[in-house]
């Protein structure tokens, strides 16, 4: 695009060609001439990025949101963690407790997450403990917590005195992403779903929150039977929504099909890095870029599609923050998936480099 130099430069010479004279750089013609070049620079500006609006490998924000109205597809929202906690007392009761449904609990610390329960709990005569279903107040992946950290009633009800979860709370998801939406909106006219062929079965099944993506086997178990394996972000998706999603497509399908979901089968990809950061970048911050990174790439990785190091480390150098990298090959190598499998970074080790000649 034509810089503001440019823009001013050339107004200078039209003005000079049609009045006969320049227009000094401090009169009041030179700095009308500068105000109306920063205008048109900035109308100049407008256009270019209405330009990249308008077609979905460019466009951001709400006009992707648009494009993607367009065939059918929706910005994912974030997707709420789940649970089980269990609550007690050190003694018995004669009587039953009622622990009513919103029951709030939350993680130690200053920002500790909030959960609730969905539903109301009894806690019976004569037991110490009693156990139900609860989700985090606030959705994201930020919601997942690990087993055993959920240990404070805000909202305690009488009778009770502890709560824990003896299991983390999972299936929490961020809201779909820019990328990760243009990637299903550009997947969406590779391939038109017909009700009857394998895109039908996929495209269904990523319209939920919390599937990121999905691959389709057809005549998983012979003739007439459909396997369709879903992840979540670089994680395997709540059963309850597996199972829902399957008795949807059973509903949908043509006759004579049976059809199956199942989360993928978790393919631990070993990570062993040496990294040089760029001149001016501590050890430190070049580190925690590089497993940022790193969680990013597996996270945008689809059901069954393949680990390719040159893209991660692409992305790795585009940070800024690394001047050269290279990968452990005794340890670390490209990676071709089943169509069933989901790679997720594990374990993942990150070094310095040696002297760079």
């Amino acid at each position: 695009m034509e810089s503001y130099g440019s823009v001013l430069e050339r107004m200078q010479q039209s003005f000079q060609e049609l009045a006969g004279f320049s227009a000094d750089d401090a009169s009041d013609l030179g700095i009308r001439l500068k105000v109306l070049a920063g205008e048109v620079y900035s109308l100049l500006n407008g256009v270019e990025w209405l330009k990249s609006q308008m077609f979905p490998q460019t466009a951001q924000g709400e006009y992707l949101r648009m494009h993607a109205a367009q065939r059918g597809l929706s910005r994912k929202s974030a997707v709420f963690s789940s649970g089980v906690l269990v609550f007690g007392r050190t003694g018995t009761l004669p009587y039953d407790v009622v622990i009513p449904k919103g029951t709030v609990c939350a993680v130690s610390g200053a920002a500790g997450l909030r959960f609730e329960t969905t539903q109301d709990i009894t806690l019976p005569a004569g037991a110490q403990t009693a156990q139900g279903p609860a989700v985090s107040q606030q959705g994201g992946k930020e919601s997942n917590a690990a087993a055993g950290t959920v240990t404070l009633l805000l909202t305690p009800p009488a009778g009770v005195e502890t709560v824990s979860n003896p299991h983390a709370f999972t299936g929490g998801a961020d809201e779909e992403t820019d990328e990760e939406l243009r990637k299903r909106l550009l997947k969406s006219y590779e391939v038109l779903p017909n009700g009857t062929n394998a895109e039908f079965y996929r495209s269904y099944a990523v319209q939920y929150d919390g599937i990121q993506s999905a691959s389709v086997l057809p005549r998983a178990d012979g003739s007439g039977t459909v396997a369709i394996y879903a992840a979540g972000r670089g994680a395997a998706p709540p059963q309850a929504l597996l199972e829902k999603i399957q008795s949807e497509l059973n509903r949908l399908r043509e006759v004579n099909v049976e059809v199956t979901v199942h989360p993928p089968e978790l393919v631990g990809f070993p990570i062993s890095i040496y990294i040089d950061p760029a001149p001016g970048c501590t050890l430190a911050a070049a580190t925690h870029e590089t497993l940022e990174v790193i969680r990013s790439y597996f996270d945008q990785l689809s059901v069954g599609e393949s680990v390719i190091l040159a893209q991660l480390g692409r992305r790795l150098i585009d940070t800024g923050l690394i001047r050269n990298y290279h990968f452990d090959e005794t340890l670390t190598k490209d990676k071709k998936m089943e169509i069933s499998q989901l790679a997720v970074p594990d374990p993942v080790y990150v070094q310095q480099m040696g002297s760079v000649v």
